[in-house]
């Protein structure tokens, strides 16, 4: 049983990228929708997705134009696992991944709680020559009337 403080749902209030040249992008959109659940026996789920996603012409879960397909692979990500906290981070341990690059991988990731929100930090890899660190709010559901 993992009994820690970030046990419990949360919805996405911002996921923006900082990078050292002083600029803020948002990779999802200002307006990202999503959901982590750090579960008490010790798995997370996470889903974050672009507001507003185009739907596909086909209605077939599998089917769709070629645009519509790259559109909706580019506008969600998602990914499961267990995980453990060390100190002031906590490690995803991922078994599913909408980026496979990921499966089977560890994601670290720095937090903490402020003004009753978790802030969820880590390094992003250089692009373009300059690093990129990824900054996420998460506000407990606990905390809402509902999840919109």
């Amino acid at each position: 049983m993992n009994t820690n403080s970030l046990t419990g749902t949360y919805t996405l209030i911002s996921w923006e990228n900082r990078h050292d040249s002083g600029d803020v992008t948002y990779p999802l959109g200002p307006e990202a929708k999503g959901v982590i659940s750090y579960s008490d026996d010790g798995f997370v789920f996470v889903h974050i997705m672009a507001n507003n996603r185009k739907k596909h012409s086909a209605g077939a879960l599998f089917g769709g134009e070629p645009a519509e397909i790259v559109n909706s692979a580019t506008t969600h990500v998602s990914y499961c696992g267990t995980y453990t906290v060390e100190g002031n981070e906590v490690i995803h341990y991922l078994t599913i991944a909408s980026f496979p690059n990921w499966v089977s991988s560890e994601q670290r990731r720095t937090y903490e709680f402020k003004d009753g929100n978790l802030l969820l930090s880590f390094q992003l890899m250089q692009v373009g020559g300059e690093k990129v660190g990824a900054y996420l709010i998460w506000q407990p559901v606990s905390n809402q009337q509902g999840i919109s």
